[in-house]
């Protein structure tokens, strides 16, 4: 009990955190699993009359794998798989998006590093600007320059 409790105050106090959700997946799916195994062989035994096989049938409802070789014919049997197939839904859903959020912030990573590159490396768009003046300012003193030379002829200099 206190370990549950350590681990329940430690996600109330970071629940973002993405260990901690799949941690708390893992749990519940795995005591799907085994509370589903329980009940399919207590109460459909003609089905499952080895704890065993009714723990094959939930693991392989609870990761959607399904191979059909059994399959519950009470009606609590089903409700019992319905509850597995749902915690496996749940969990694929879960874990695709863990991967998918660390893909994301790998990628936003990446981009906030050669951004922050990018403006260390290249001046301020206001200083690019003042020396793209400073050069156009410059050319166009030489352009003047060489057409007062052009205007005054080769006799005057």
């Amino acid at each position: 009990m206190r370990f549950l409790r350590r681990v329940l105050e430690r996600f109330r106090s970071n629940p973002a955190s993405g260990r901690f959700a799949i941690a708390a997946i893992m749990s519940v799916t795995i005591a799907a699993v085994l509370a589903g195994a329980l009940l399919m062989w207590v109460f459909d035994r003609d089905n499952y009359p080895t704890y065993g096989g009714a723990v094959w049938f939930t693991l392989q409802t609870v990761t959607t794998v399904g191979y059909g070789d059994t399959t519950p014919t009470s009606g609590l049997g089903r409700s019992v798989a319905a509850v597995v197939m749902l915690c496996g839904i749940g969990l694929i859903t879960v874990v695709t998006a863990a991967i998918t959020s660390i893909f994301i912030e790998a990628a936003r990573f990446r981009m906030e590093q050669s951004r922050a590159e990018a403006e260390v490396d290249s001046p301020h768009p206001l200083e690019r600007m003042a020396e793209t003046l400073t050069e156009i300012a410059e050319r166009l003193e030489r352009l003047e320059a060489s057409h007062r030379a052009d205007d005054r002829g080769p006799s005057e200099s």
